[in-house]
């Protein structure tokens, strides 16, 4: 889940960039070329729809700014390498779970 949140912020960080390039991108589109009604219309629904998007990666991107800087921090790294620590113990008592097996310590197997 840490992990996946760093990711998350990283990959909207540079969506939230890369959507203001492809806004002036647009808006020079309809500065630039001669457009008619039409065409002008189809570029304001695609600034529209490309603001929108950039508006859900910024709020996300700050959802998660605070768990991401206490993750980069001295207290969140150490929390972190305690949490796998305590994982990887969880997941080899698991392991050794799946191939136990009981060994009569009384009974004989036969009088069962």
């Amino acid at each position: 889940m840490m992990e996946e949140a760093a990711k998350d912020y990283a990959w909207n960080f540079e969506e939230v960039g890369r959507m203001d390039k492809l806004t002036q991108d647009y808006l020079h589109k309809l500065e630039l070329d001669n457009l008619n009604y039409k065409e002008r219309a189809k570029i304001a629904t695609q600034i529209t729809k490309c603001r929108q998007a950039r508006r859900a990666c910024k709020d996300t991107v700050e959802v998660l700014k605070p768990l991401v800087e206490f993750l980069e921090s001295d207290r969140g790294r150490n929390l972190y390498n305690l949490v796998r620590e305590a994982l990887g113990k969880t997941r080899k008592v698991e392991e050794r779970m799946e191939t136990r097996v009981y060994r009569p310590r009384v009974l004989k197997e036969e009088s069962v």
